[in-house]
């Protein structure tokens, strides 16, 4: 096809996605799958994927037709299969429509960063890109506020995106030969307010390199913010998961 036409194909997929895959979820045909990179190229492994999420851009070249097209013919087996079925009678929400006052800052992210400000450049404009904003601290308006009254004002938004880059290093004092490299203190500080703020499902931690991590927040996942991109994948799945406003089909 040209590259109109497969535009114009593109656009066609997405406006039905909507509703295809409220009826997979509705008839419990949903899947989701795991994806391991290959063993002489390496990477990190993709858990929980929804394959609608990646439908143009599936992870590491795998097939990913077959796998959406089985879903769709076993949620229309099972609405064939009934008299009556509550997919049918229960109107689809509008997804354009806001549903409360919880998403009037659906589009503001709150990027903390340390003193990788490559790092920090590159994930705001990836934000951009995808129809975001990235509230950077020192870039907001002084308004005469101490730092704390600045950062506060500013922190009012629906998602946190924390930089965790190897700009110090430190360790017990009972330990002080081996030094491990960690994360700017004001880095942590904000990782433990946006955490109390807004909920663990809301905070997300990008790690570069091989630092300390914070032990009370061990358990939770981070996303490895590597040459390879995959951090972008990984990262939209948590926006969608919070329900931020933004264009998936940008992430790439």
């Amino acid at each position: 096809m040209t590259t109109s036409e497969t535009s114009e194909v593109r656009s066609e997929i997405n406006k039905r996605r909507t509703f295809v895959e409220e009826m997979v979820n509705r008839t419990g045909c949903a899947k989701r799958f795991d994806w391991s990179p290959p063993p002489m190229v390496g990477g990190f492994q993709m858990k929980g994927v929804n394959p609608f999420d990646v439908f143009f851009e599936p992870p590491y070249g795998t097939p990913i037709t077959t796998m959406i097209t089985d879903m769709i013919d076993q949620t229309i087996g099972v609405i064939e299969n009934l008299d009556t079925f509550a997919v049918l009678d229960t109107p689809i929400e509008n997804p354009t429509k806001t549903k409360s006052t919880k998403k009037k800052n659906s589009k503001k992210v709150f990027l903390v960063h340390g003193h990788d400000n490559e790092l920090k450049e590159t994930v705001a404009r990836f934000l951009e890109k995808i129809g975001l904003e990235p509230i950077i601290l020192h870039e907001q308006v002084n308004e005469g506020l101490t730092i704390i009254e600045k950062f506060e004002k500013n922190s009012d938004v629906q998602f946190a995106i924390v930089l965790m880059t190897p700009d110090d290093i430190g360790n017990s004092k009972n330990n002080t030969e081996a030094l491990n490299a960690r994360a700017r203190q004001n880095v942590i500080l904000e990782l433990g307010y946006f955490l109390g703020k807004l909920g663990r499902e809301k905070v997300c931690a990008l790690i570069k390199g091989n630092l300390e991590r914070p032990s009370d927040y061990d358990g939770v996942v981070y996303i490895a913010a590597d040459h390879s991109n995959d951090w972008k994948l990984l990262l939209g799945k948590e926006l969608k998961q919070a329900e931020l406003d933004f264009d998936g089909n940008k992430i790439f």
